[in-house]
């Protein structure tokens, strides 16, 4: 059965340790509470889209080792596990994120076989098979491969490098797979080193490359820019705000949401605010991810939606 969306990216496990204060190098510090939590930038995405409806296959490559109740939930949304791949003798992609309560944090990643994808192969069923494909955290000249299938096929493609944009991306790779996408998601940060990667000016200057750039600003919304001009996404506030991580990866749900529904690029902003919103309200990027009934009465409920 064909898929609306095939999310390529991250599937890791999240260790989240809180400290009383971030060790200093040569010390130890005892450790006052520690949970693992379902993550990964793919992960999140595919596992969000399909409680919202979407239909999602999921691309990536996990380690022997990948655990069963991960599995099962990614099985229990519907999420299409054909191109998820364990490569044998490798540990699956894993971040240990420690905190301490004035909310500074440090992070220590285990890439797994992602750091090695380039010489993986092509997942094509999650091009093949689908309308959209989305261009995660990764390695660039893999998603090179991947986007001249697409485009070969004639699959719309969205690209999203996240924070890897800053340290994993050249000014070449960047424009290469600019270029060949509909959609390009990036966060302030992000969209900045964008700008300097294509030389332009402005955020509006980037859909000279993507038709459709869409800049996150936390909780002061989005702005969506398309080659008609600039849609101011409002914020869709949540009942409170306890972990912030994540909350990218489900606006592009809810945004996918609306996309595959036929919506505005308008209302999909929207959809993606009022999904962010509820990822928030808990600890872990998979605990509260909302229905499609549940995020549509929250984006009703506090927008002209």
């Amino acid at each position: 059965m064909k898929s609306f969306l095939g999310a390529f990216g991250h599937v890791a496990l999240d260790h989240i340790v809180r400290v009383r204060r971030l060790p200093r190098p040569n010390t130890s510090i005892e450790i006052l509470d520690r949970s693992r939590y379902f993550g990964g930038t793919a992960g999140n995405l595919a596992r969000s889209a399909a409680r919202l409806g979407v239909k999602t296959s999921l691309a990536s490559f996990v380690g022997a080792d990948f655990p069963p109740d991960y599995r099962a939930a990614l099985v229990a949304d519907g999420v299409d596990l054909t191109d998820l791949r364990a490569v044998p003798g490798a540990r699956t992609p894993t971040a240990w994120i420690f905190s301490d309560p004035r909310g500074n944090q440090m992070a220590i990643i285990d890439q797994g076989p992602m750091r090695e994808v380039a010489r993986l192969p092509v997942l094509r069923h999650s091009v093949k098979d689908v309308d959209l494909v989305h261009l995660g955290t990764g390695r660039p000249r893999y998603y090179l491969r991947i986007a001249k299938l697409a485009e070969d096929l004639g699959r719309t493609i969205a690209f999203d490098p996240s924070q890897e944009i800053h340290y994993v991306y050249t000014a070449h790779l960047f424009r290469e797979l600019i270029r060949r996408s509909t959609y390009f998601f990036g966060n302030e940060a992000e969209i900045a080193r964008a700008r300097r990667f294509v030389r332009v000016t402005s955020t509006a200057g980037l859909v000279k490359f993507a038709s459709v750039v869409v800049a996150t600003m936390g909780a002061r919304g989005s702005t969506v820019y398309t080659r008609e001009g600039r849609i101011r996404i409002p914020r869709v506030p949540p009942t409170r705000v306890v972990d912030v991580t994540g909350a990218g990866d489900a606006y592009r749900a809810g945004f996918y949401a609306g996309l595959s529904r036929g919506y505005d690029v308008r209302r999909c902003g929207i959809l993606g605010s009022a999904v962010a919103s509820c990822v928030v309200e808990s600890t872990g990027t998979q605990t509260n991810l909302p229905t499609w009934t549940k995020a549509l009465g929250r984006a009703r409920r506090h927008t002209s939606f």
